[in-house]
């Protein structure tokens, strides 16, 4: 799919130049979300406030693999009835357990994803601002081409104005429903 869009992409190009001279420049969009210093700082935020969540989830791990032991000593006591039972009861743990962790998970991973968007649509403004400013007719991402000069790279540039905005990123902590 990227191969068809690439050859599609230099077939327009490539013949556009002989109707009229086409301006382009290069950006690379995700050197410029991740060394964007709010979103360094949200995302080390974010860390730190996974570790209490993340120290819970190691006691109620150790709390788990504890009663798993005491299931296998307590197989010789016990008759199989309340061996099922207990057993039962380790799963429906485990289960739950499982689930908050996969909770967890893709809750700060929306997270993530929704501060990336953010930062994504104030890129685009930037750049649509650049392409009106110095006529620029197309804009590519560095990761929908091979190779391009570096004269015509504006990662820099939009990198600069990036960080003159005061880009107000925040996030929902974890809460276990």
């Amino acid at each position: 799919m990227k191969l068809i869009y690439l050859i599609i992409c230099f077939c327009v190009i490539s013949l556009s130049k002989f109707v009229f001279s086409q301006t382009i420049a290069v950006v690379n969009i995700q050197s410029l979300i991740e060394h964007n210093i709010y979103y360094k700082e949200i995302i080390k935020d974010m860390e730190i406030n996974q570790e209490k969540y993340l120290k819970k989830f190691e006691l109620k791990e150790k709390e788990l693999s504890d009663i798993l032991k005491d299931l296998e000593q307590s197989k010789l006591i016990l008759n199989e009835t309340e061996i099922n039972t207990q057993i039962d009861k380790y799963n429906n743990e485990l289960a739950d357990f499982t689930l908050t962790v996969e909770k967890f998970n893709l809750h700060y991973q929306d997270q993530v994803i929704n501060i990336k968007q953010i930062i994504l649509n104030e890129i685009f403004m930037l750049l649509e601002k650049y392409a009106i400013e110095h006529e620029v007719d197309l804009i590519l991402d560095s990761a929908s081409y091979l190779i391009a000069s570096n004269s015509i790279d504006v990662t820099d540039s939009i990198k600069k104005k990036l960080q003159n905005i005061n880009l107000k990123l925040e996030y929902t902590n974890f809460e276990k429903n």
